[in-house]
């Protein structure tokens, strides 16, 4: 008899943990429909390159400093955690970077994130002619490709990156 008692009570243990794990699923799949969060859009707004060119030459580089404004169109706050991207100027691959942020974006609304990436002697070599162009004043097209890292009511999702601008 108490061998049957035992077996009913692991019994019912498992169907309501069933029970609790379905509803569990069942209402992240409608929190995730009504939420529906998209990607949002970026802008690149004031660049800064700085030079520093030091001896021995192979000390040099050049910083770049961007302000990217993400605009979020959710009805969500958004918290950006990561952003990983190549940095291209006048459509030339310059480096791969990763930037960890920690920034809120409330929902509707803008927010602004500096990057600030550094160009190292080889680049700066392989870029001579742009970098000259760029130091005297010559248009330069910027842009950033790659993925941001939102931590969002769902998890962490991941949204592609295309931004550019020119100078």
């Amino acid at each position: 008899m108490k061998r049957n008692l035992t077996v009913g009570v692991l019994l019912a243990i498992f169907c309501i943990a069933a029970g609790v794990a379905s509803l569990l699923l069942s209402s992240c799949a409608a929190v995730r429909s009504a939420l529906n969060i998209e990607n949002p859009r970026y802008s690149l707004h004031d660049i800064r390159p700085r030079v520093d060119v030091a001896l021995p030459l192979s000390a040099s580089s050049i910083d770049i400093d961007f302000a990217l404004e993400v605009e979020n169109p959710n009805s969500v706050g958004l918290r950006l955690d990561q952003i990983d991207f190549n940095l291209l100027i006048n459509n030339n691959p310059v480096l791969d970077s990763i930037s960890q942020q920690d920034i809120h974006i409330p929902a509707n609304g803008r927010g602004d994130v500096r990057l600030r990436t550094r160009i190292g002697y080889q680049n700066v070599r392989s870029l001579w002619t742009e970098i000259v162009n760029v130091i005297q004043g010559n248009r330069a097209r910027y842009e950033l490709r790659g993925n941001a890292y939102y931590n969002t009511p769902l998890g962490r999702l991941k949204f592609p990156v295309s931004v550019y601008s020119t100078r």
